[in-house]
């Protein structure tokens, strides 16, 4: 049967080339059959079938009347052969093959798989988990007092929502401690904007999702922020954003561009439904020393758009891997009957490298990240009797780096206690809960050897991303600021 329709779509697509239209609506406006219905809204609305003419539509039907059951197959057959991000789905497969960007009940996170088990991937503005303290990387290893470490994605998600009001005990390891939390489910309005002060004058904005104007409302927020914090830096961290509004990414292009009257992107239609429109820079971006931008495989659509307008104007450094390659943007169509129309309508385009659809963005400095297993047995002793400070230079700081490398903290340990190790025991004490200093107290020095010795023989990544583009950043930061604030907190281009 599959091969059937296959045949009839193929033999549809073909004849469509040198036939003449053939009305699919009646004069009273109603559509003659389901399928001349939603043939009607492909050839309305899809990109590449302008002026393809409905085709052997009576022999199509004659067979589906015989074959209901191969409605989906007959359609989505015709769609394959218009692009690849077509597709006709039942109210069910549309539910589960499209990850909803609308707001639930739960504690607000974000997770992901990893060797270890499930970590939190991502802690949401606003949510339960935030205000419980929950950070990016806690491992999940029970909820509700009951042992989640085998546990998969779908289950620790099925675990952590709930009724809104009730409450969820979860512990989470971080650097080999447990933490144990309680958070109430609630409502999450979901934003996907979130950042951090990762350094003196280094901004890090993390949007893992465009997907409503709510998230340009956080982004915009979060920039305008930035004179008041002097900050001089930026690290946009793309990578696993699978894209979203078009509208809301040229925005925030927009404002990260300092070139006037520069092209950020074209959107291209069918030329019955509007043909090439043009996106161009006002100008009146805050003058900053850098803005490095991380992608990966899953940084996709809205979110290649906005990477690569920042490449091409040269707005950017892009650091990571190659992007996924979503050019194409879709119409979602609801029917009376809960299927879902998915239908290409529109092409995005860069100033340079145009359309990426199915080849992606190269970054201008290809980076993976390591798979790192800790073996304590190559480690220096550690001495947690004494203190370490700045400029020190000894046996006991490289030990120490060691292990701030390992948690990755730092891109390479060594034996002078400069700058970037100071950042590295700040943000250990920050995510242990320890005083904020930057010396290393044997408190400190205690809780990084057990930390570290909790996570002899795990397998994890390290993020040489971030590094490579906190590295970066932290150079460009360290030289004049380029813009000076006003006391309303406006700024001026110096």
């Amino acid at each position: 049967m599959k091969k059937l329709a296959k045949r009839i779509a193929a033999l549809a697509m073909t004849a469509a080339m040198m036939t003449a239209s053939a009305g699919a609506i009646t004069q009273d406006g109603q559509s003659e059959t389901w399928f001349d219905g939603v043939w009607a809204l492909i050839d309305a609305f899809g990109l590449k079938a302008e002026h393809d003419p409905y085709v052997l539509q009576n022999y199509i039907n004659k067979y589906l009347e015989k074959h209901p059951d191969e409605m989906y197959d007959v359609l989505n057959d015709i769609l394959s052969l218009l692009d690849t991000h077509s597709m006709y789905l039942s109210s069910e497969e549309y539910s589960q093959g499209f990850s909803t960007l609308e707001g639930f009940v739960g504690i607000g996170v974000g997770l992901q798989e990893t060797e270890n088990g499930v970590q939190i991937a991502e802690v949401m503005r606003y949510s339960a988990a935030e205000e419980a303290g929950l950070q990016i990387g806690d491992l999940i290893v029970k909820i509700n007092g009951e042992d989640a470490t085998g546990l998969k994605n779908a289950d620790v998600a099925s675990k952590l929502r709930g009724e809104e009001g009730t409450s969820v005990k979860l512990t989470v390891r971080r650097y080999g401690r447990d933490i144990t939390v309680t958070c109430e489910r609630r409502q999450v309005n979901r934003v996907y904007v979130s950042n951090k002060t990762m350094a003196d004058g280094v901004e890090y904005i993390k949007v893992s999702a465009i997907g409503s104007q709510n998230d340009w409302s956080a982004f915009s927020e979060i920039w305008d922020s930035l004179p008041s914090k002097n900050t001089r830096a930026v690290i946009l961290d793309l990578r696993g954003n699978g894209g979203g509004l078009i509208d809301a990414a040229l925005k925030m292009a927009n404002v990260m561009t300092p070139v006037k009257d520069a092209e950020l992107a074209g959107v291209r239609y069918r030329d019955d439904m509007g043909g090439l429109e043009q996106t161009y820079s006002t100008g009146n971006a805050l003058p900053l020393g850098k803005i490095v931008v991380l992608v990966d495989g899953g940084t996709a659509s809205a979110a290649e758009l906005l990477a690569g307008s920042l490449q091409d104007t040269g707005s950017a450094t892009l650091i990571g891997s190659k992007t996924y390659g979503k050019g194409q943007g879709q119409f979602h169509i609801d029917l009376v009957n809960g299927d879902k129309l998915v239908i290409t309508t529109l092409e995005l385009e860069l100033p340079k490298q145009g359309c990426w659809e199915g080849v992606g963005l190269t970054p201008d400095i290809q980076l993976e990240n390591r798979k790192v297993t800790v073996n304590t047995k190559d480690l220096k002793p550690l001495d947690t009797s004494t203190t370490l400070r700045f400029g020190d230079n000894s046996d006991a700081v490289y030990a120490m780096t060691e292990r701030l490398s390992l948690l990755g903290l730092l891109t390479e340990a060594t034996g002078r206690y400069d700058g970037d190790v100071a950042d590295a025991v700040a943000s250990f004490r920050a995510a242990y809960d320890l005083p904020a200093a930057l010396y290393a107290s044997p408190e400190m020095l205690s809780a990084l050897d057990e930390a570290v010795t909790a996570l002899n023989g795990q397998t994890y990544l390290v993020d040489d991303q971030l590094q490579s583009a906190l590295e970066m950043c932290r150079l460009a930061a360290a030289k004049p600021q380029q813009y000076t604030v006003k006391s309303d907190g406006s700024w001026t281009k110096k």
